[in-house]
């Protein structure tokens, strides 16, 4: 079956969340590309035995999800957009690449996020620690 596959791409896909590279993709997503993407993680994580690659892509449907909600505003339930979720089901292989490139770009934006927080936390500890 396809999802077989696919599934060596989305492990890697998935393993890509959480080793993140040190270059950030700034683009921003389509909704119905994170409504796609949504719909893509959600059906890989049903097709993946490996459990960390099923937790990643359960984050990942999550966080999709969220995206598209935020963006347009409207419960990622809604009927619309149908030919593009149908779509997902015709070239499931093209949308793990693309699905694959957003995880990773959201991982390398955590990944700077949590090095700030960090830092952050150092600086105010070291602001804590000096002499008065």
């Amino acid at each position: 079956m396809i999802a077989k596959s696919c599934s060596a791409t989305v492990a890697l896909a998935a393993a890509m969340v959480l080793a993140v590279p040190a270059t950030a993709q700034e683009a921003q997503m389509d909704p119905i590309v994170a409504k796609q993407c949504s719909v893509w993680a959600s059906f890989m994580s049903t097709n993946i035995e490996d459990e960390g690659t099923q937790r990643a892509l359960l984050f990942a449907t999550n966080y999709f999800t969220g995206y598209y909600e935020g963006a347009t505003g409207r419960a990622i339930g809604d009927v619309m957009d149908r030919e593009a979720l149908e779509e997902v089901a015709r070239d499931l292989q093209g949308y793990t690449q693309i699905c694959a490139a957003e995880m990773e770009a959201f991982g390398t934006r955590m990944s700077a996020w949590g090095n700030m927080l960090t830092d952050l936390g150092n600086d105010e500890s070291a602001a804590e620690g000096a002499p008065e």
